[in-house]
């Protein structure tokens, strides 16, 4: 282990400095930067091991990138949390650097466009709470309101390890895509990346509407990633609580489920509790997702369970139910026409298909 030269010294120097109008000062060798209000986030460049924080009570409505390794950024004074507000395509904060720590914030999307969608104008544009790139790794997204966005989160192929925990992910309605086609966006969480955790969240209200399904969005969205653990989250008045697809570079594989709570809001839009498929559809195949210990509650008409489609020949695994209380009430607990095993403890209330899969 290398030992410190003069840490009585270096623990007892302060240093005190105006720059990019906060106020920094250094002790035990680590750099502070109190983010008043009016400060432009655009102009800081934290250096590794840093701390940025920003002023409670104030709104700042430009962006922040973070490129050094082990930085953190939060809050300081008394009163809301400061406030990163973003009205163009991109994210409140864009983390490239590994092992940084994002908490004690709240990130508001501004849609830069709209769509005519539904009778009325709705928001129309990717703009994100936190985006984190691919390389970075062992970051830490926490304590963060995150509302009105593409996505709250989105982590990209290539960031793995990371971790999103004890947040409020809500009302994310953007869609950057919206035809009678296809329609994409109103994500809690977007998972491009492997081996990432989310956990212990609140996210509801992730739905948008969609010019081809009517509603879309998810509380969790896997793309591509593989080995994600998304768990104890207590989810909510979401389009899906989770679809999962792959595309030619990112085969998913390996994701659990485990722990979520998931019911209905109070409006009756329609929730789907878990959508996969197979190689048969053109955003599969998905492999060997593991479901276990959810309680999912959607009894409202319009809602389904999981689904497993597209399965073929060859496909393998593609789902596993364990110990899970699915009640749909009179609707459809589970589809799968292949791929799905049914691990043990679940308890069906609903109709399958096959009915043999509720017996």
């Amino acid at each position: 282990m290398r030992r410190l030269r003069m840490p009585v010294i270096a623990a007892l120097v302060t240093i005190f400095a105006w720059a990019s109008g906060g106020l920094v000062y250094a002790a035990n060798a680590a750099t502070v930067t109190k983010v008043p209000c009016g400060t432009s986030l655009t102009s800081l460049r934290p250096t590794a091991g840093s701390t940025l924080e920003l002023s409670r009570n104030c709104t700042f409505k430009t962006f922040l990138t973070i490129t050094a390794n082990s930085v953190t950024v939060t809050s300081y004074g008394s009163g809301s949390l400061p406030v990163i507000m973003r009205n163009t395509d991109g994210a409140a904060v864009s983390l490239y650097g590994s092992r940084d720590t994002i908490k004690n914030l709240t990130l508001i999307g501004v849609a830069p466009r709209s769509w005519f969608c539904g009778g009325t104008t709705t928001p129309a544009g990717h703009v994100d709470g936190v985006d984190v790139y691919p390389g970075a790794t062992g970051d830490i997204i926490t304590n963060i309101t995150a509302t009105a966005f593409y996505a709250g989160v989105y982590i990209m192929a290539g960031a793995s390890g990371n971790t999103v925990q004890n947040s409020t992910l809500k009302n994310n309605i953007e869609l950057d895509t919206n035809s009678r086609s296809g329609s994409a966006g109103a994500f809690g969480v977007l998972l491009w990346g492997n081996n990432n955790t989310v956990h212990n969240n609140n996210i509801d209200g992730n739905q948008a509407c969609s010019l081809a399904y009517g509603r879309d969005g998810s509380a969790i969205e896997v793309f591509g990633g593989s080995g994600n653990a998304i768990d104890s989250n207590t989810t909510w008045n979401n389009n899906t609580f989770v679809e999962l697809g792959s595309y030619s570079h990112g085969i998913a594989s390996g994701n659990s489920f485990t722990a979520n709570s998931v019911s209905d809001g109070p409006g009756g839009l329609g929730s789907t509790f878990l959508v996969t498929r197979g190689s048969a559809d053109q955003d599969g195949p998905v492999y060997n997702t593991t479901v276990a210990s959810n309680t999912v509650n959607l009894t409202k008409q319009g809602d389904q369970g999981a689904i497993s489609y597209a399965w073929q020949p060859g496909d393998g695994t593609l789902l596993t139910l364990t110990g899970n209380y699915l009640n749909l009430g009179k609707n459809q607990v589970l589809y799968e026409d292949g791929g799905y095993i049914d691990g043990g403890g679940n308890t069906f209330i609903g109709t399958c298909n096959p009915s043999a899969d509720c017996r």
